[in-house]
């Protein structure tokens, strides 16, 4: 409630809704077609939404193209991934504007309860990132769910995600190289990150290896191949 009250102070006027969480265990349903109409009620999707790349060129938003079906009023949760090719290309007020309106657009898509946004961000574009939340987080309100993802690195003591406004940071604790092991080992001895922002959420992957975390409220699991009944039901 302090969280919600601290939003609505930046955001909304005070009689403002706060936002419904997710549910405590959420599948990531990335850019092929999902059939996860067999998942309880009391399991979300996060679901690729659109693709928003920054080029030489320009920002170029792709919308999904796959199909996602699931039951009546399961909690959907839209995803926009960020791409920004080559690390040189230059980050405008311009390029802010077109990925806010990305992330209101996704808000806007059929059944959305939530936003999250995807973007592995370079330390020299965290400066853009952070002006891009609190402007994402304006246009959205603070009764829109604003979720971020963050490589488990970002959340080894990096202070710059304590003061963004999101409702929570998603640290992905798979595919991390060959740093990974000692980057699990690490989670297994001290139980948590570092960082305060990244102990509520955590990102899993389905076929790699995780841990009991402390604090954690809510899991998101990711699966490089369809989702089956079967696979789901390991996290359940």
């Amino acid at each position: 409630m302090r969280f919600c009250a601290a939003l609505l102070a930046l955001v909304l006027a005070p009689s403002a809704a706060c936002a419904d969480p997710p549910p405590a265990l959420m599948l990531w349903a990335w850019e092929r077609p999902e059939d996860l109409r067999f998942l309880p009620s009391n399991i979300g999707v996060a679901y690729l939404r659109a693709t928003v790349a920054v080029g030489p060129a320009g920002v170029r938003i792709a919308p999904r193209r796959q199909s996602l079906r699931v039951r009546a009023g399961a909690f959907l949760m839209a995803v926009v991934r960020v791409e920004v090719r080559p690390r040189t290309v230059s980050l405008t007020s311009a390029t802010r504007e077109r990925i806010v309106g990305a992330l209101v657009d996704a808000a806007r898509s059929p059944g959305a309860r939530a936003v999250q946004i995807d973007f592995d961000a370079r330390a020299s574009q965290r400066g853009f990132y952070s002006e891009l939340l609190v402007d994402a987080r304006r246009a959205l309100g603070a009764g829109t769910w604003l979720s971020m993802t963050a490589l488990a690195s970002w959340c080894e003591g990096d202070a710059w995600l304590d003061a963004l406004p999101v409702h929570e940071v998603v640290p992905m604790v798979f595919s991390m190289g060959a740093d990974g092991a000692a980057v699990l080992g690490a989670l297994r001895a001290r139980g948590g990150f570092r960082s305060a922002a990244c102990r509520t959420s955590v990102g899993w992957a389905a076929g790699e290896a995780s841990t009991a975390l402390r604090g954690v409220t809510r899991r998101y699991v990711f699966n490089a191949h369809p989702w089956t009944e079967a696979t789901a039901r390991a996290w359940w």
